[in-house]
């Protein structure tokens, strides 16, 4: 079932789905990342039980749905790509719940992501850190060597 934020009608797609039985079908597609967090375990329960799960999936995998769950994931879930600066504000995001010392579990829900996500960011971002860290060493040595070369002049 599909419904749209133009309150057109609702379309059902699909023969017998169990999202049909919800009252509020607007339920799957939550507005922001924490009602998603809140709803995924619920969200995942109906889909889970669902005989047109993998249909529907596979219909939101193909036409590249960007909102809502479907077929009991999220969008990230589905492998469909954030724009780049929406990526780099969730990376950042995570970067500073995890400088809170909040959990890696805790963080994935309050982001509504995976905690294998979770800690591919930690890793993106170590590995950036330490390029950043040998860059700094770098340009360093070459300011010693500078000096170095200038008071040798004088």
């Amino acid at each position: 079932m599909i419904r749209t934020q133009l309150n057109l009608p609702i379309m059902q797609l699909f023969k017998s789905p169990a999202c049909a039985e919800i009252g509020d079908p607007d339920y799957f597609f939550p507005e922001t990342k924490q009602q998603e967090a809140d709803r995924l375990p619920n969200l995942r329960k109906i889909c889970g039980a669902c005989i047109e799960r993998k249909e529907c999936l596979a219909y939101a995998i193909k036409e590249e749905i960007q909102h809502g769950i479907w077929g009991g994931k999220t969008p990230s879930e589905r492998g469909l790509p954030l724009k780049r600066d929406e990526r780099r504000i969730r990376n950042e995001r995570v970067i500073k719940l995890r400088d809170q010392g909040i959990s890696t579990d805790e963080i994935a829900r309050k982001v509504g992501i995976r905690v294998t996500q979770i800690y591919r960011i930690f890793s993106d971002a170590n590995k950036a850190r330490k390029r950043e860290d040998q860059s700094n060493q770098i340009q360093n040595t070459k300011s010693d060597a500078s000096s170095s070369l200038l008071e040798s002049q004088q």
